[in-house]
């Protein structure tokens, strides 16, 4: 097995497991397998009465097509959220989301 394939295969079976670090969350009303960033700050200040929550998920990029695109609008487990940074290493993808909050 090469580097990458462990790579892949620990990122599956340890991450992502909903009984490790993963959990199971709706993408736009579809199941999907994640893991959440904890070391992101959760808010941030944006304007007088308004804050921005953001968050960083991880995910195969096999599990989610077609892949996010940047401004992209999604619903995360019920919430509108703004896809703000994609980056694929791996063969999975790293997502950062943004939403305002007033």
């Amino acid at each position: 097995m090469t580097f990458k394939e462990q790579v892949l295969e620990d990122f599956a079976n340890v991450l992502l497991d909903p009984e490790v670090y993963g959990r199971i969350c709706s993408w736009n009303g579809a199941a999907l397998k994640i893991a959440e960033d904890a070391n992101v700050e959760s808010q941030d200040y944006e304007a007088q009465g308004v804050n921005a929550d953001k968050k960083i998920i991880y995910c195969r990029n096999i599990d989610l097509v077609p892949a996010p695109s940047v401004t992209e609008e999604v619903n995360l487990d019920g919430k509108r959220w703004y896809v703000e940074d994609v980056k694929t290493p791996f063969g999975f993808f790293v997502i950062t989301l943004r939403r305002m909050v007033i």
